[in-house]
């Protein structure tokens, strides 16, 4: 016992700690390799879309994937007379009823891009890359997703046709 009336300790029996670490902010190389790290992920990620998609080629009845372009620019900026231009002799009359239906579901789309073509002597299929947005569940707020993942029922396949030497769009880009 110690003088205090209390028990006497005897540092020999007393479990030892580690010691304390002090938490420090990380020093600025640590900082610097985690934003290059960031950057590199970033460069990373837009490589991976710049390499499987295309930017759309000027419009043109020369080629399928022109013809899509016209196609989906008409489409882009409402416009019923660039549509119609590049739709197909049969489908024409229905480039109007096109552009109401997106009107209607408040819809329209963003960044078309080309996936990949595969194109006959009169014949072809565009697959494309575009986001559609609408109104996200019946609310004000807009969200746009991939053509293969909304809800409209849009393809992401758009059919060519080759008539009197140029291209056409058959596919209708109509929301469900």
């Amino acid at each position: 016992m110690s003088a205090a009336g209390g028990p006497t300790e005897d540092p020999g029996l007393l479990p030892r700690l580690p010691p304390v670490t002090r938490m420090r902010p990380g020093g600025r190389s640590g900082q610097r390799r985690f934003t290059l790290l960031l950057v590199g992920a970033l460069v990373v990620l837009i490589l991976i879309r710049s390499l499987t998609t295309h930017p759309l080629p000027q419009p043109s009845h020369s080629t399928s994937t022109g013809a899509v372009a016209g196609y989906l620019i008409g489409l882009e900026h409402n416009d019923p007379g660039e549509v119609r231009r590049y739709l197909a002799p049969a489908q024409k009359s229905q480039a109007s009823v096109l552009l109401k239906a997106f009107k209607s579901q408040h819809a329209y789309i963003v960044a078309p891009a080309l996936a990949h073509f595969s194109q006959e002597q009169s014949r072809a299929t565009v697959t494309i890359s575009v986001q559609v947005c609408s109104h996200f569940n019946g609310t004000k707020e807009y969200t746009c997703e991939p053509v293969s993942q909304q809800p409209l029922g849009l393809p992401a396949e758009l059919t060519c046709v080759k008539v009197d030497g140029a291209w056409y769009v058959t596919t209708l880009f109509k929301p469900s």
